[in-house]
Parts: C-alpha cells; sequence; structure tokens
C-alpha cells in the first residue's frame, strides 16, 4: 500500500484505486493568552468518513526566512494537548484541549502550528495489501500565536543597492506581532525629489505574505530609470492589516 500524506493545506498522490478516509478540523487559526482562561483552547476533529481514523496531534514552533519560505520545529514545551494522539470512530466528533504552557510575560508574539496528522491505521485482521491501492492520509496545519503583553505594529523597509546594480527592499518586522502585507504598495523615494512606485509584479514575492515578529522579507527589482539620479533611496510601505 502507498501511504501520502495530505495537508489542507493538501499534499496529494494520485494513483487510482484509492481510499479516502476523510475528517475536519476547527478551528484554523487562534490566538493564546499567555495565562488564565485565554491560554486554553478547545479544537474539534469530526470524522466525517465511513472508517475509523488515528489522529496525532503536536505543536511546532513557527519561522518564515527572508525569502518567505517556512520551517518549523517541535515544540512541546510550549503546549499541553489532551489527548495527543486518538483513534475517532466514523461519523464521531473527537474535542482536543490544548493549553499553552510556555513563559507567562511574552513581550513579543510568538508563532505556532499545531498540526494534526492522520496516522496509518487497520483495526481488526487486515487483508492482503495491494500495490493498486492507495490511502489518502490528510494533515491539517493550524495558525496559532501567543498574545504579547503590548501590541506593536511596526514594520521598517529597508533599501539598497546590490552588487549587480539591483535594488533590494527588505521589510523587517520591528513590531511585537505578525503584520500580513495584504494589498501591499511601496514607493521609493531619492534623495534628488524622484519617486517610483512598485509595481504588482515586483511585489508579487512578498504581497500577501505573513511578516513574523523579528522577521524579514525581500524583494529585489531592476534599478527603476526613475530613480537613476539619485544618490540614495528610501521606501514608504502601507498594506489593508490591523491586528
Amino acid at each position: 500500500m502507498f501511504e501520502r500524506r495530505v495537508a489542507a493545506v493538501l499534499f496529494v498522490l494520485l494513483l487510482l484505486p484509492f481510499t479516502l478516509m476523510a475528517y475536519q478540523l476547527s478551528p484554523l487559526n487562534v490566538t493564546y493568552d499567555p495565562s488564565g482562561a485565554g491560554s486554553a483552547k478547545v479544537y474539534t476533529i469530526v470524522n466525517d468518513s465511513d472508517s475509523p481514523i488515528a489522529i496525532e496531534i503536536q505543536a511546532m514552533r513557527r519561522y518564515i526566512d527572508i525569502d518567505g519560505e517556512e520551517y518549523t520545529e517541535e515544540a512541546p514545551q510550549y503546549f499541553s494537548i489532551q489527548p495527543a494522539k486518538m483513534i475517532i470512530m466514523p461519523d464521531s466528533t473527537q474535542l482536543v484541549r490544548v493549553q499553552y504552557r510556555g513563559p507567562s510575560t511574552v513581550t513579543e508574539e510568538m508563532a505556532f502550528r499545531i498540526v494534526s496528522e492522520q496516522i496509518p491505521y487497520s483495526p481488526g485482521a487486515t487483508e492482503p495489501e495491494s500495490d493498486q491501492m492507495i490511502t489518502f492520509l490528510f494533515v491539517y496545519s493550524t495558525s496559532a500565536y501567543v498574545r504579547p503583553s503590548k501590541v506593536v505594529e511596526s514594520v521598517t523597509p529597508i533599501v539598497s543597492e546590490t552588487d549587480d546594480g539591483k535594488l533590494e527592499i527588505v521589510l523587517e518586522n520591528t513590531g511585537s506581532v505578525h503584520q500580513m502585507l495584504n494589498n501591499l504598495s511601496i514607493t521609493l523615494t531619492g534623495d534628488d525629489g524622484s519617486s517610483y512606485t512598485l509595481t504588482d509584479g515586483e511585489t508579487e514575492a512578498i504581497s500577501g505574505k505573513n511578516l513574523l515578529v523579528d522577521s524579514k522579507l525581500r524583494t529585489v527589482i531592476d534599478m527603476p530609470a526613475d530613480l537613476a539620479g539619485a544618490g540614495t533611496v528610501d521606501a514608504a510601505v502601507s498594506y489593508d492589516f490591523s491586528y
């Protein structure tokens, strides 16, 4: 039997015939308080298939590099998950309690993924495996944030010229909470009074991206003709998001 994980986010290996064992998880985006009643949340898993499924849940610390690629690290020390492993019967619902257990003083928002992964499960006697069958295993990777004591929204742009004469625009989150760069607009201004607003194509690499605390995102563009006479270039940024 070939097995390949699928994220709801959903990675699929397409072979037929197949066995589909789907489930639903909610909520997909949660903000935790570092202490008190808001430090615990309840997730709901619904097995809407006609077969039992096995689920494992874990917490992952979330990071995004300067090129917008996300990576995670296991973070069991930050959350208590009950139950962390379970078998859910067909047409049944399972509640999962997830409580933040990290530092109670949080000055900068922390970003996590609460990952629900379907794992192989064969109840009772099994039939001989066939190389013509595939099981779809679903993975939900949900967003989870731990709220800081003070919310500061701040994105600082930095403009520099590359060795090959292009312009690199770096946006750094210098605030205390993540920022979604929706409908991003970047306007460059030269010290000679010239200005240039990046096109949608030039901001495509970072527009709409999630800029986590202490993270940076960059885009590189050809030197605009409008700024050819400028000695130094500054940037102004606008986007549609409010924490």
